[in-house]
């Protein structure tokens, strides 16, 4: 496992020295310390060569929302721009027993690129390579590359790491991209906004009232470099973490995942629905499914809009990306089998939607079984979960609560 870094104020880009009182690593702030605690998700002693499992950590509605742009526009020169530059999509998630109803929108970034000898300005929608960069930028995070900055307006969270850190990361699931790709990543994360408006309503109880939110902000919310020209993979980097993911840590709203099973899988719309599978799927087990129905999902995930015209054409189409995309899944262990249903229209008798039912694998269920009892552990520390009969938990009896 890599070691939490350790950091100074003299170990910071010089942009940020002058603005800060003090910083703390995940070795000493304990909301940090649960985040990148990963020490329950080994693998087997018979697979111990492996070393530790890739883990990492998924936010729970935050990155179920359709943050990336899966199709369109992804990149243009400003001069190319279309008369509506923002992206809007529906927000529908229930996770945790809490129903998150609104929209979000997606403002673009302005990143300029060195073209024959001049800056060029382009659009840049954050897309399937800015979502690799951010899923690799927190798995670093939660492997300790993570610390608490107390800026003088404030504090924020940030990762902190080098060029060639988030490099590996990527490569190590079969996603290398040259320094330059990375770097106009990261500035279009930081430069990209996201606005959102949501109710959440708690299902479980009818007596409490629904809760309403509405926020502007980036995907990072400041990027800093600092090297020597020619540096290359050396160059240090820092990313701090908008407002929102912030507060996710500190409430302990998120949920471990295998990053190298979900990010491993060549197309986007198959990692999405991995990670999706960890996320949601917290009861897999044998003889329990999993369903979902084609167009929803698709609108989820934001190839299609409530808007869209879906002709015969489209629905076959969409139907033979999911198709390739569960035989994926099936590929990599974490279903045996599907069954698809057609939804047919009453009055013309024409499928106008499919019904998915997802059978788990026993891989999968034993990952979601490791995975529940290392977040249940992280939720007792925490002070999330309310033990029966509270009594002082020594660290030593924390494994048998979980195994429980």
């Amino acid at each position: 496992m890599s070691r939490k870094v350790n950091i100074s104020v003299d170990n910071l880009p010089d942009t940020l020295r002058g603005q800060i009182h003090g910083v703390e690593s995940a070795i000493d702030n304990e909301s940090l310390a649960l985040f990148t605690d990963n020490k329950d998700v080994r693998v087997s002693i018979e697979n111990a060569a492996h070393g530790l499992r890739a883990y990492s950590n998924t936010f729970n509605h935050y990155d179920l929302w359709g943050r990336f742009v899966r199709s369109g526009h992804k990149k243009l020169p400003v001069e190319e721009a279309p008369k509506k530059t923002i992206v809007t999509r529906k927000i529908s998630e229930k996770v945790d027993g809490i129903l998150y109803d609104g929209e979000i929108k997606i403002t673009p970034a302005v990143v300029s690129t060195r073209k024959d000898g001049e800056d060029v300005e382009y659009l840049v929608w954050p897309s399937d390579r800015e979502e690799k960069v951010e899923r690799a930028l927190i798995r670093l995070a939660s492997k300790g590359k993570i610390v608490k900055i107390n800026f003088k307006s404030g504090i924020q969270y940030a990762v902190v790491f080098s060029m060639n850190e988030l490099a590996q990361e990527l490569k190590a699931v079969g996603q290398s991209m040259p320094y330059p790709q990375i770097k106009e990543s990261l500035e279009a994360l930081q430069g990209s906004k996201l606005s959102f408006k949501y109710s959440a309503t708690d299902t479980r109880n009818s007596d409490i009232d629904d809760s309403f939110y509405e926020s502007n902000m980036n995907f990072l919310s400041s990027l800093h470099f600092s090297g020597k020209k020619g540096q290359g993979g050396n160059v240090k980097c820092v990313a701090c973490l908008n407002a929102f993911v912030h507060n996710m840590i500190d409430n302990l709203e998120y949920k471990g995942y295998y990053f190298n099973s979900a990010q491993e899988l060549k197309r986007g719309l198959s990692r999405w629905m991995m990670l999706r599978l960890y996320h949601l799927w917290r009861y897999a087990a044998p003889g329990k499914t999993y369903h979902f129905r084609l167009l929803s999902i698709m609108e989820k995930y934001g190839s299609i809009y409530s808007t869209d015209e879906i002709t015969e054409n489209k629905l076959k189409a969409l139907r033979r990306d999911m198709t390739t995309t569960m035989k994926d899944l099936i590929e990599k262990g974490a279903i045996s089998e599907y069954n698809i249903t057609n939804v047919k229209d009453d009055k013309t008798g024409n499928i106008i939607d499919y019904t998915y039912e997802m059978h788990p694998s026993d891989q999968f269920c034993d990952e979601i079984l490791t995975l529940n009892k290392h977040n249940k552990r992280i939720e007792i520390q925490g002070g999330k979960r309310i033990v029966e009969n509270a009594v002082l938990i020594d660290e030593d009896k924390i494994e048998e609560i979980v195994e429980d």
